[in-house]
């Protein structure tokens, strides 16, 4: 549940910081994850608590807004576990999307902070946009990583 606005937020508006922060160590089973309630559906509420989870994370010093220092923080500790991960894994390292503009973006009022209240607006803009029938909730196919697994060409390589 945590973790829905930092999926979603990757997959719409590019905000690298926030995804790799909420995404690095939780993988497969993110949107079930999400769905606190087992219905199938991330809800506008469901989005909300993890959006607000998010937020919290990012806020390390709990002073109720999230600054640069934050954001680079978080950003580190984002490409620190991805190596660490690639390693395990006996993988290259993974290439680090850099994303500039994510405090512009997302600082409404360019006080060089985002506020809860902004971090939320963006969050709220983010669901409209995924939830294409305006039902209030998200299906696991409007989520555009799961479109882009569903529309992948199947492999010609035999079974095993």
């Amino acid at each position: 549940m945590r973790n829905a606005f930092a999926f979603v937020i990757s997959a719409t508006l590019g905000l690298g910081a926030l995804s790799g922060v909420a995404l690095a160590d939780k993988g497969p089973g993110l949107f079930e994850r999400s769905d606190a309630n087992g219905d199938g559906f991330v809800t506008k509420e469901e989005f909300a608590a993890g959006r607000n989870a998010m937020f919290t994370k990012l806020d390390a010093n709990g002073d109720g807004v999230v600054d640069q220092a934050e954001l680079d923080k978080a950003r580190e500790e984002f490409h620190q576990r991805m190596q660490k991960s690639a390693d395990a894994a006996g993988n290259q390292s993974p290439e680090g999307k850099r994303h500039h503009g994510f405090m512009q973006r997302m600082d409404t009022n360019s006080d060089g902070k985002i506020t809860e209240a902004e971090f939320s607006a963006a969050g709220e803009q983010v669901f409209a946009k995924l939830d294409k029938n305006a039902d209030g909730k998200l299906a696991k196919d409007e989520m555009p990583h799961h479109r882009k697994r569903q529309d992948a060409p199947a492999s010609d390589a035999p079974a095993q």
